[in-house]
């Protein structure tokens, strides 16, 4: 059995809607976990005292949080890659790719950036908040 660590993690993100997959895993501290949810609909009846669920046949995907630091760099740096949240319905989608190492690994998704943060510190660096919302299904390999 193979454990992994963060130096096994790596995150690709493309740079727009429909844009170019960046490299963004050396700007990145921190990413929400990957979390896929069988949707439920409500079963129970008047006078039951339990609540019950029966699963609807759907999923979804969670939104994904990326924290990092803060670089303003030409074309690779994590500014340029999430500064810009996706707005019109007719963009594209950007991919997401988040490999945690090992085979079976990688998960890739579909997704819109839907927002972005800065956040200066006093005695510290520059770090960035992006939320990015699944649009579809996902997908391990």
């Amino acid at each position: 059995m193979a454990y992994y660590g963060s130096s096994s993690v790596s995150i690709t993100y493309d740079d727009g809607p429909g844009g170019t997959g960046r490299n963004v895993t050396p700007f990145v501290t921190e990413i929400g976990g990957i979390k896929i949810e069988a949707m439920q609909g409500r079963t129970d009846a008047f006078g039951d005292v339990w609540e019950e669920t029966t699963p609807t046949g759907k999923k979804r995907a969670a939104a994904v949080t990326i924290k990092g630091r803060y670089a303003d760099d030409a074309s690779v740096g994590s500014h340029v890659v999430f500064r810009e949240p996706d707005d019109s319905p007719s963009d594209s989608t950007r991919t997401l790719v988040v490999v945690f190492g090992g085979t079976n690994g990688t998960f890739t998704i579909e997704t819109r950036l839907i927002s972005y943060e800065v956040v200066a510190k006093n005695g510290d660096l520059t770090d960035f908040e992006a939320v990015v919302q699944p649009t579809g299904s996902g997908a391990w390999s």
